[in-house]
Order: structure tokens, then sequence, then C-alpha cells
């Protein structure tokens, strides 16, 4: 319900195809990930222009050879956001001047933040030794779908969380939401890289 919640805050993104195979073709290896990201219903959207951005942001996207590479930058760039993120709710936290909602609230989110830490590097190692397979096999795929399913859940947890909390939502609603993202694009790039998506979850009419 919050993953649902959160959502309706963003604008709806643009189209993507489910062919794996582009992946591998020669050229840029950001543009063609990026053209293949596929838009959710619900989730928070990555837009072809915001993954590419996002990703170039990072140095290392410019020696990816494949979206493999890519995904571990993205999980880099979620790993980074989500450590500067949490230490801007420690010092909410830490402030004494918020009710007490607010104050389970931000002790919430920490708690969401610390899984995504700890769950990060046990993706990464999984992406790191990824070996395409041709064609996507869904059980391959779908173990490193739930590795990064957890990261997104814990990401929107926290997101849901600070949105139904005006006093909290006026302060770190965008820096919160910027996580989510990082987690979305993450996801966008397992799916890339494996072939596999959750298809109930898409929505059609992009």
């Amino acid at each position: 319900m919050l993953y649902m919640c959160a959502a309706a805050f963003l604008a709806v993104a643009a189209h993507a195809t489910d062919d794996a195979h582009h992946q591998y073709k020669t050229g840029d290896v950001v543009t063609t990930s990026c053209a293949n990201v596929r838009a959710y219903a619900w989730t928070p959207h990555v837009t072809r222009k915001l993954c590419e951005s996002t990703l170039r942001s990072d140095k290392q996207s410019t020696t990816a050879k494949n979206t493999r590479d890519l995904a571990l930058v993205a999980m880099d760039l979620l790993l980074r956001t989500t450590t500067k993120v949490d230490s801007v709710l420690r010092r909410h936290s830490g402030s004494g001047h918020h009710s007490r909602s607010t104050a389970l609230t931000l002790q919430y989110c920490q708690l969401d933040y610390a899984a995504i830490a700890r769950t990060v590097p046990k993706c990464r190692a999984m992406v790191k030794e990824y070996k395409p397979i041709y064609p996507p096999n869904p059980e391959v795929g779908n173990v490193y779908y739930n590795c990064v399913a957890m990261l997104g859940q814990a990401a929107s947890d926290c997101w849901g969380y600070v949105l139904v909390d005006q006093e909290l939502a006026k302060v770190v609603s965008m820096e919160v939401g910027e996580v989510f993202q990082r987690a979305t694009l993450v996801r966008a790039m397992i799916e890339v890289m494996t072939g596999f998506s959750d298809n109930n979850n898409y929505d059609n009419d992009n």
C-alpha cells in the first residue's frame, strides 16, 4: 500500500522494450540500456532521460561494457545516495524538535536504509558474477530480481512513511524520493540485464 501511495506522487515514465540482447550491441551502452527500461504502472518511474543522466553522473559508466556493468554502477549510486540521505535523517532525528510520530518515522527510515546498506553488497556480488543466458531464463532472472526487489521495498517503505508525515515531508521528501528512484534504476538495469521482469506491474499504455 505504501508503495502505491508513494508512487502516486511521481510522473508517468517513458517507453521501453524487454529485449535483453540489446545490451550487447555495439555503441553507447548507457543509451542502449536506458532505451530498454520499461515503465511501471505504480512504481517510481525512471525515464530514459533520467536513466542516462543518472548513470552518466558516475564516471564508471564511461568504461561499462554491458548492462551488467551499469547495474553495478546503479548499485554504487544507490548506496552512496542512501548513506548521504541517512546522515540527513540522523541529523533530524537528533534535533529533538519533532513530534513522537515523526521521530518514529525517522527511526523506521533509518532501519530501512540500514537494510539497503546490508543488501547492496550481497546483490552486487551476485550481479558481478552474472553471465548472460540466451534465451533469458526466468528462473535465473528471478533470483536477481528478488535481490534488488528487497532494495526497492526498503526504499519505498521509507518514502511512503515520509510522504504521509507532513512535518517530515516538507524537509526530506526530495531526498528520500531520490533514494527510491536510485533503487528503481537498479531494478531497471537488472531487468534489462537478465531479460526478466514482473510483467503484471507494467503500465501497458506506455
